[in-house]
């Protein structure tokens, strides 16, 4: 491990939780897979037959999407709230007891949410974020794994404010810039939940829930956080594989608190206009738009400390996963991005433009999971 690893230090208790929450994401990322098969298993003659429910393609796709785009985001984040407020801190969670409960809610709301599409009950609403089936079980895993990202929030934002007795030798001086990121990506998420339920109080019928807007402008604010959380990775792998941040101390906050800057504002929207109306749409649409631009800088800081402030004659460590994995992420969060201005109409490029953001957050999340297994005594079984 190199010198940077060695720094972190997690006693057994904390270890045992980020462990927990290691692989909760691996496991809904592997079933998030085993639906996208699915979805294609669907179209396809003779096997669709045998597949259970008569609209199995959009339950299908309904699990692959939640799964992926939503779970998968929100339960690495809970690994990474874990490492950086108790790993980077040097000290235990605030409430252990808290911890558990918080990821035994997420961890048994998303089998609850995993149940009705792999079995085809319940029917499929495709909307954008964060897509429905409408199913009892559905519901209440959407709503236990909510509470449990919730709390494990609470509990590392108490883990940051209130020091418990630390792990190792010497006290950790201020707030790591890890810590500090994922903290205020925590904030992100909270006010993300906020605008559900103000999406929800506003409805003007509460009888037929429009799940469209209830999920609009919480599902815009999501964004912010999975950025946040994706742009911590890459500065967390820069550190690892070359052993530097790519960008200062204080930039780097003040890039994170620009997030926060457009994000904080999301729930005054609903005072201001409408749920039902399309102004209230579009400006959730244009808060994301010219919120994101953090992410822009932090790409041009990563590249440069990279390809041009590395040491004279260091060369690249490709073969790192962790290094090669931020690189891909970079570009094809890029290309995804740029997708984005292209698109007019409904078309391909939407999808496109999904998988490209998606797909570049999921590579440095993937990366990083490498990087924490030594953390969590694991070897990488085939480094190839």
């Amino acid at each position: 491990m190199n010198g940077f690893m060695d720094d972190i230090k997690l006693s057994k208790k904390s270890e045992r939780l980020l462990y927990a929450w290691v692989f909760l994401p691996v496991f809904t990322l592997i079933f998030a897979g085993i639906f996208a098969l699915l979805i294609a298993l669907a179209r396809t003659p003779v096997i669709l037959n045998l597949l259970p429910g008569k609209d199995y393609f959009y339950i299908a796709l309904v699990g692959h999407v939640i799964l992926a785009v939503v779970i998968w985001f929100l339960t690495f984040k809970g690994a990474l709230w874990v490492l950086t407020t108790t790993g980077f801190l040097k000290r235990d969670p605030f409430s252990l007891l808290l911890g558990w409960v918080s990821f035994w809610l997420t961890a048994s709301g998303t089998i609850l949410i995993i149940l009705p599409p792999i079995t085809g009950r319940g029917v499929p609403i495709i909307i954008n974020y964060i897509p429905i089936i409408e199913h009892p079980l559905f519901y209440i895993g959407l709503i236990f794994a909510g509470i449990g990202i919730l709390l494990t929030i609470v509990n590392s934002l108490l883990t940051i404010i209130f020091p418990s007795p630390l792990v190792g030798e010497g006290r950790v001086r201020g707030i790591p810039l890890p810590t500090f990121a994922m903290g205020m990506t925590g904030v992100v998420v909270i006010i993300a939940f906020v605008c559900i339920g103000m999406s929800y109080y506003f409805q003007t019928s509460k009888a037929f829930i429009d799940f469209e807007r209830l999920f609009w402008g919480g599902g815009h604010v999501l964004q912010f956080a999975n950025a946040m959380a994706m742009v911590t990775v890459w500065m967390l792998l820069t550190k690892f594989t070359i052993n530097k941040y790519p960008v200062n101390n204080g930039l780097a906050r003040a890039l994170y608190l620009l997030y926060l800057v457009f994000a904080l504002p999301a729930p005054i929207i609903y005072f201001l206009f409408d749920i039902a109306s399309q102004t209230h749409k579009d400006a959730f649409t244009e808060l994301m738009r010219w919120g994101m631009g953090s992410s822009g800088a932090f790409i041009i800081l990563v590249l440069v400390a990279i390809f041009f402030k590395r040491e004279k004659g260091a060369k690249l460590p490709w073969s790192d996963p962790g290094f090669s994995s931020l690189i891909m992420s970079i570009v094809i969060f890029t290309i995804g991005s740029l997708t984005a201005f292209a698109i007019r109409g409904v078309n391909v490029k939407i999808p496109a433009h999904y998988h490209g953001a998606v797909g570049g957050v999921t590579i440095a999340f993937m990366g990083l999971g490498y990087k924490m297994l030594p953390l969590l005594k694991r070897e990488i079984y085939y480094k190839r």
